[in-house]
């Protein structure tokens, strides 16, 4: 399956849903262009073509906006960097000092070739994505709570840093048509399902906090990191992933309590990841889960999921 077999997905009349259902990215349109995320590495030829296939000139695409610095979340940069060079990467204070360590590159190489070769087994593209020998992630501006992104024609994106997934990580709300980029703000969420996998991979108090802070938005619509965009009552979804995150704490302290070892429920839970989803190899989402357990312990009874 070639990147022709994935279209791109109109939102609203200046957003559109790039990538694929698992990694996607989104293109916002004013006079100016924005694309929010910066893909993987196996996602970068389908996103070239759907913007062609849907008409727009990549010179008048200004911007690549990062949510936060995962492997992830990143793969493409270095493609664009190549073929748009005019593009320039913003990204979070803490994220634009994270994409200056080198030391990381070979970790993001590990990770982005995993995502390609499962992306591969399922058909989902062709073949692996052309190597790139120098990895160029350097941040060209960076971008902070309270700072907004004009692309014209009424369309504007305001900056909130919402750390908790991650230290860099930051969401974006466009007040014209009232979209909230969440990024992983809310954790993993399978529609289909309608189930969380909360991530407070950073902290958990800060994770709550992030939440929390968005939830007066005026938001129509959540565009995720990860499967789609959710329309609707935004706040309703972070009320949803609040209450996740508080039941998915509770069950590892009181498991952990019981006098289960770590490594049972980290096992465990990484099983129930991969029913939901096969985007990272195993060892990854039991390594994640691993973490999540420290940060429970780390937090203790501390309450932070009031609305």
């Amino acid at each position: 399956m070639g990147a022709k077999n994935h279209k791109p997905i109109e939102v609203t009349p200046h957003l559109f849903q790039l990538g694929t259902p698992a990694f996607p990215t989104y293109l916002s349109m004013g006079e100016e262009g924005m694309i929010i995320e910066g893909g993987t590495g196996s996602t970068f030829l389908i996103m070239v073509y759907q913007i062609k296939s849907l008409g727009i000139d990549p010179k008048k695409i200004k911007y690549i906006v990062l949510t936060h610095t995962h492997p992830d979340h990143i793969g493409a940069v270095p493609h664009f960097r190549r073929a748009w060079p005019h593009i320039k990467l913003l990204a979070s204070p803490i994220g634009a000092k994270i994409l200056k360590k080198t030391e990381l590159f070979k970790q993001f190489q590990l990770i982005d070739l995993g995502i390609a070769q499962l992306m591969k087994a399922k058909a989902e593209i062709d073949s692996l994505p052309e190597p790139i020998k120098d990895y160029a992630f350097e941040v060209d501006s960076v971008v902070k709570e309270g700072d907004r992104i004009e692309l014209g024609a009424g369309i504007a994106w305001h900056i909130y840093e919402t750390p908790g997934h991650s230290p860099c990580h930051i969401a974006l709300f466009e007040e014209n048509e009232k979209t909230l980029a969440l990024g992983d703000v809310t954790g993993f969420y399978v529609r289909e399902k309608n189930t969380f996998w909360p991530n407070y991979f950073e902290s958990l108090e800060k994770y709550c906090n992030s939440i929390r802070k968005l939830a007066p938005l005026p938001a129509k619509r959540a565009a995720l990191s990860h499967n789609g965009v959710v329309e609707g009552e935004v706040r309703r979804h972070l009320e949803k992933a609040m209450k996740s995150t508080e039941k998915y704490h509770q069950e590892l302290l009181e498991r952990l309590n019981q006098g289960e070892i770590s490594e049972k429920i980290a096992m465990e839970k990484a099983r129930f990841v991969d029913s939901l989803t096969d985007i990272q190899p195993f060892k990854v989402m039991y390594d994640l889960c691993e973490l999540m357990i420290r940060n429970s312990l780390a937090n203790g009874e501390e309450n932070h999921f009031v609305m």
